[in-house]
C-alpha cells in the first residue's frame, strides 16, 4: 500500500539517470527522454508494502530510486526468491512487453521505498520512436524469465 501522494524529491537530473539506465533507453533523443522524465510519477512505499503482485495486470514500470525491494515467485512450499532490487533496478517492464499484460512476480519493499513509475502509454511512446528499444528490453526479459523458470524447479526439488 503506498503513502499518499506528496512533492517531489527527485531532482529531474536524478530521473533522467534512471531513464537511461533502462536498457536501451540511453539511445533515445535526448528530447524524448527529457519528456518521459517529466511523466514519472513518484511513489513511496512502506517497509513490507506489496509494490506489484504476481498475477496483475501491469500498467505501469518502476525504477527504484532508493530502497530494497525483494522479486519473489511462489514456490512448492514457500516463494522463491528471484532478486533483490536497489537504487536504479527496474522491475514491470515484462508484463509490458508480454501480450498477457500481466505481472510476473510479486515486488515487496525490504526497506521503505522511493519509486518513479512510468505509465504503459509513455512507454509504449518510446517504443515506437526507438523500435530497436523494445529488442534490448525483450532479450532483458527472456533472461529474467529464464531465471525465474529455473529457480522455480529448483524450489520443486528442496
Amino acid at each position: 500500500m503506498k503513502n499518499p501522494p506528496h512533492s517531489s524529491t527527485v531532482t529531474p537530473e536524478r530521473r533522467l539517470k534512471l531513464l537511461t539506465g533502462i536498457p536501451g533507453f540511453g539511445s533515445l533523443p535526448e528530447t524524448l527522454l527529457t519528456e518521459l522524465a517529466a511523466n514519472l510519477h513518484e511513489e513511496h512505499f512502506p517497509l513490507g508494502a506489496v509494490i506489484v503482485a504476481e498475477g496483475d495486470v501491469g500498467d505501469r514500470l518502476y525504477l527504484i530510486e532508493s530502497g530494497e525491494a525483494e522479486v519473489s515467485t511462489p514456490g512448492a512450499v514457500e516463494a522463491v526468491s528471484l532478486a533483490v532490487l536497489g537504487p536504479g533496478d527496474m522491475f514491470g517492464e515484462i508484463a509490458l512487453l508480454s501480450a498477457q499484460g500481466r505481472r510476473q512476480a510479486t515486488v515487496t519493499a525490504l526497506t521503505p521505498v522511493t519509486t518513479l513509475s512510468l505509465m504503459s502509454s509513455a512507454f509504449e511512446a518510446a517504443l515506437a520512436a526507438c523500435p530497436d528499444v523494445r529488442f534490448d528490453l525483450a532479450a532483458t526479459a527472456d533472461t529474467l524469465l529464464t531465471a525465474k523458470f529455473l529457480k522455480q524447479q529448483g524450489s520443486w526439488r528442496s
